[in-house]
């Protein structure tokens, strides 16, 4: 009987999917993967999945996840996927805290961890939670593999982590840089350092994530040493909704307008502000959108606002880009990746042009989309040209073999995973 192994990403109102069959030899091959959408909004719910280069789509209520799980192995079976062929189970979890540095097998002691950091990432935390449990109890006789957004960064040098504030902030409260993205990161750092040729542990460069959500890692040694993203994703670049970057200070400033102005308490204009600063704000907030092609081509067309919110997005990412660049000995690359990373050659460029002392030539591999090439190159960082890559990202794959070297081999994560050789 043929084996499988299922990823799993657990969101608020989705259950996103992908199913690898496993061959003799542990490589990996995607057979089935799909999302079932607006989990709990009973006139909306459908469930989405490819199959064999087919697309297969159904409007059917689903109120639980639990539903959604008991959906999605129904159409397994329909595709002769039974599942006792399922050897493992991996789970995205996005805040792993302090505890964890690598994915792995999740036990009662991991899940009450998961459960500790639901305040840190209430968003998340808890819909991936609920995902382990109802795919835990459908599922009892396999191994369960979570695997954390925050692991890569982990290991963050102090200088990159701590926060200037009060000690008891840090050691009672856990406020600090964690970073997100990690496995994306992770995994084009790895398929960079291979399309470079250079051995990963040698392997300097930067990782600019750019979807709705937005961070760019600094990765030394092929190590995460620094990151944008903080204690919540909310810090670090403009993005699709968030805003990114601000003063702290403006929290208070407009919540205590918002209770002058609305003659609403303080607790409520506090919520607010935090709502708009994670939904309402962005690109969403300059533009009105925060589709990244839409606002490309309203710029295009000559919309003013939306050439000038697409200046503020590059110069942001810029500054990044130019501080990891400054505090790296070397860098071998920088790559871009993610929904807007990998397709949007016009946004790439204006990122680099930003850069202004390195002259990038851009190639015009720039104006392709979504494949592994190099888009950009400049010599005049010393003896080592800074090449520019797009490398797609695949998460789903990372999970997929940490599901199954710990869940299925009972070894911890790979050092080279298969797709790096």
């Amino acid at each position: 009987m043929k084996q499988y192994i299922l990823s799993l990403n657990s969101g608020s109102s989705s259950l996103k999917f992908n199913l690898f069959e496993r061959d003799n030899e542990n490589i990996l091959r995607s057979h089935l993967s799909g999302i079932v959408q607006e989990v709990g909004n009973e006139e909306k719910s459908r469930l989405r999945y490819d199959i064999g280069g087919c697309r297969h789509q159904k409007d059917i209520p689903v109120r639980t996840h639990n539903e959604a799980l008991i959906l999605l192995f129904r159409e397994l079976e329909k595709n002769n996927v039974p599942m006792e062929s399922i050897c493992s189970v991996g789970h995205r979890v996005v805040h792993g805290g302090e505890r964890y540095n690598a994915s792995v097998l999740i036990d009662e002691s991991v899940i009450q961890t998961i459960k500790e950091l639901i305040p840190l990432a209430p968003l998340h935390n808890a819909p991936n939670l609920t995902g382990i449990e109802e795919a835990m109890k459908l599922l009892p006789k396999i191994p369960h593999v979570a695997v954390f957004d925050t692991a890569f960064h982990a290991d963050m040098p102090e200088h990159a982590y701590r926060y200037a504030i009060p000690e008891e902030w840090y050691r009672g409260y856990g406020v600090r840089r964690y970073g997100f993205h990690g496995t994306s990161h992770l995994f084009v750092a790895k398929r960079a350092a291979r399309f470079l040729n250079i051995p990963y542990k040698e392997f300097n460069g930067i990782t600019v994530h750019l979807g709705n959500g937005c961070s760019i890692t600094k990765i030394r040694n092929g190590k995460s040493v620094d990151t944008s993203m903080g204690f919540t994703p909310l810090e670090g670049l403009v993005m699709g909704t968030r805003t990114g970057d601000i003063d702290p200070a403006l929290i208070s400033h407009v919540a205590e307008r918002l209770v002058e102005d609305k003659g609403i308490s303080l607790a409520e204009a506090y919520r607010s502000v935090m709502q708009a600063l994670n939904k309402q704000s962005g690109l969403k907030a300059l533009t009105g959108v925060s589709m990244m092609q839409e606002i490309r081509k309203r710029a295009m067309d000559g919309d003013a606002a939306a050439d000038a919110a697409l200046s503020i997005y590059a110069y942001r990412a810029a500054k990044y880009i130019g501080a990891y660049l400054a505090t790296l000995p070397e860098t071998h690359a920088i790559v871009f990746t993610a929904g807007i990373g990998e397709n949007e050659g016009n946004i790439r460029a204006r990122i680099l042009s930003y850069l202004e002392n390195l002259s990038f030539e851009i190639k015009e591999e720039n104006s392709y989309k979504k494949q592994e090439m190099e888009v950009a190159r400049s010599s005049k960082m010393g003896g080592t040209p800074v090449s520019v890559l797009v490398i797609p990202t695949d998460e789903e794959i990372v999970i997929g073999y940490d599901a199954l070297f710990i869940g299925c081999l009972k070894q911890g994560a790979p050092e080279v995973y298969p797709f790096e050789k």
